[in-house]
């Protein structure tokens, strides 16, 4: 006896199946050239429209987490530079809680604006120790960078633990969840979706996320009060918490395990993409209660580019002061502007020497 779909002679169930899955997945593809890429991560997307502005004037970027957005006073480093014989025009890209992987999109997107200038990108990558993203994995700047390639180094590095399959699993899941939304364009139509309601980006906006100076520079403690009271907060209640805290460091010994493989893949690529834009990546390790041992060990062997470093509270006691603290992990304007100046310093000494050069 036959049913009625087939009197009517309809495709069958697996059919019908796949014929959506491929409609589906064609039409996701199709949307992911047209939608705008890191929608909700409003701070770049404002960096980029300001860098786009004069991409052909800038010859140095400095990428980071918020210890370069709150950190690396691109006016400063201008400054500076003149003075030593090395004129640069430099921008902040810094954005919080920007990691490598974040970095790596950020290099993709720059580097679709075809600058014609650029001379050198520091960069700060942060620790990737931490394989598990303590950020929730469904925020849109970190489904951001769970493209399949990341997931898939993760993945490996994950799998080659010593551990048992449960625990893997567990530290696998969330990057694995990510990674679905990413390739499913969940939340990248929201500029669209800005734009068709009649949001704007406002002068005070745009000075509020990317500095008074519209260079990338957002100063601590002098945007609001909230902020305000936050650094004040720390020097009336914190400032002992933060020097037993830095007490601790000064005695924290390097790890002199050789650098992890997963860090050296996100070396290289970062390197990779830099190159991809004619310019000389630098690394740059910031004042923090914490040792970059990948990075720092990378670099003795050899295996990667020339690393400033201001992670020794020893060689570089000013920026370990409370004064120039704006929270135990960032630095205020006075240290900002502190960091900023001996860094252009140490950059140019390094020009002048040969241990960096252009491309």
């Amino acid at each position: 006896m036959h049913s009625s779909r087939e009197r009517r002679g309809g495709a069958p169930a697996p059919v019908l199946v796949a014929l959506f899955l491929v409609s589906a997945t064609l039409t996701t593809l199709f949307l992911r050239r047209a939608l705008p890429r890191g929608g909700a991560d409003e701070l770049v997307d404002v960096k980029l429209a300001l860098f786009e502005q004069r991409r052909d004037d800038y010859s140095v970027l400095f990428l980071g987490s918020s210890r370069t957005h709150r950190g690396f006073v691109p006016s400063v480093f201008d400054a500076r530079m003149r003075e030593l014989g090395w004129p640069t025009h430099s921008f902040n890209f810094g954005a919080p809680g920007a990691r490598a992987f974040e970095m790596r999109l950020l290099l993709e997107r720059i580097a679709a604006l075809a600058p014609s200038s650029l001379d050198f990108v520091l960069v700060d990558p942060e620790g990737l120790s931490l394989l598990r993203d303590e950020r929730n994995p469904l925020a849109r700047q970190v489904i951001e960078w769970h493209d399949p390639p990341a997931t898939l180094a993760i993945a490996r590095t994950l799998l080659a633990l010593d551990l048992e399959l449960r625990p893997k699993l567990a530290l696998l899941s969330p990057h694995l969840k990510s990674c679905a939304y990413n390739l499913t364009n969940i939340g990248r139509a929201e500029l669209w979706v800005d734009a068709a309601l009649g949001k704007r980006r406002t002068a005070e906006l745009m000075k509020q996320l990317a500095g008074p100076e519209l260079d990338g520079y957002a100063p601590l403690g002098q945007e609001g009060e909230e902020l305000g009271r936050r650094g004040q907060r720390f020097q009336k209640k914190h400032r002992e918490a933060y020097l037993a805290e830095l007490a601790a460091f000064r005695e924290l010994a390097s790890d002199d395990a050789p650098p992890s493989e997963f860090a050296l893949e996100m070396y290289a690529e970062l390197e990779r993409r830099v190159r991809a834009l004619e310019a000389t990546l630098v690394f740059v390790a910031q004042p923090a209660l914490y040792h970059q041992d990948d990075l720092i060990r990378a670099h003795e062997l050899g295996q990667v580019g020339p690393l400033l470093r201001y992670d020794d509270p020893e060689a570089n006691a000013e920026l370990y002061e409370p004064e120039h603290r704006y929270d135990a992990t960032h630095l205020n304007d006075e240290g900002a502007r502190l960091f900023t100046e001996r860094l252009a310093s140490d950059f140019a000494r390094a020009l002048s020497s040969g241990e960096i050069t252009r491309r």
